[in-house]
C-alpha cells in the first residue's frame, strides 16, 4: 500500500516555500523560520501544541485554538520537523539550482521576476492563502524572534537554540 503524505514530497515543499516566500513582506525569510512556516503549512494543528505563544503570535491566539485538529494520528512534532529536513534541503537546493530563491547569509529571498506567472496565478486561487492561517503563517511567525530562550526555535520546539 503506498501512503502519500505532503510533508515528504519533494515537489510540494518547493510549492510551500514559494507560496510562503511570494506571501511575506519583502519576499524574504530566514532560512530556519522558512522551514518552521514549512512545518506549519503541513501540520497547522500543531501550532496548539506551542507551549506558550512568543509575540506578535500571541495575539492571534483565538484563530490558532480554533484550527481544526487533523484525522490523523501526529508523533512527536521535534520528530516530524527533523523527518522533513531532507525535503526542506532538496526543495531548497532545487529552487535555488532554478534561480526561483537566493541564499545570502541564511537569508532565503525569492527571485520573483523568475516565478512563471502561471504559478502566481496558482498561487492567488490557492484557498490557503486567502485563510486566517496563512496570514498567520506568513505574517505573524516570520516577526517572531527565531533564537534565545523565548524564540520561536525554543517555544515552538523543533530545533536547537542553545548554542546559537
Amino acid at each position: 500500500m503506498i501512503i502519500y503524505h505532503p510533508a515528504h514530497d519533494v515537489n510540494h515543499c518547493s510549492y510551500r516555500i514559494l507560496n510562503i516566500l511570494y506571501g511575506t513582506k519583502n519576499n524574504k525569510v530566514h532560512c530556519d523560520m522558512l522551514k518552521i512556516v514549512s512545518f506549519y503549512y503541513v501540520y497547522p494543528h500543531l501550532l496548539k501544541r506551542m507551549e506558550s505563544f512568543p509575540r506578535p503570535l500571541n495575539y492571534q491566539a483565538k484563530k490558532i485554538s480554533n484550527i481544526s485538529d487533523s484525522f490523523e494520528l501526529t508523533p512527536s512534532p521535534t520528530s516530524l520537523f527533523f523527518e522533513m529536513h531532507s525535503t526542506h534541503e532538496a526543495a531548497i537546493f532545487s529552487l535555488y539550482q532554478r534561480s526561483l530563491i537566493n541564499i545570502e547569509r541564511n537569508i532565503v529571498s525569492l527571485e520573483k521576476q523568475n516565478l512563471p506567472n502561471e504559478l502566481i496565478q496558482e498561487f492567488k486561487k490557492d484557498k490557503l492563502t486567502k485563510s486566517d492561517l496563512f496570514k498567520i503563517l506568513v505574517e505573524c511567525l516570520p516577526k517572531v524572534k527565531l533564537d534565545g530562550d523565548n524564540g520561536l526555535k525554543a517555544k515552538s520546539g523543533l530545533m536547537e537554540y542553545k548554542y546559537d
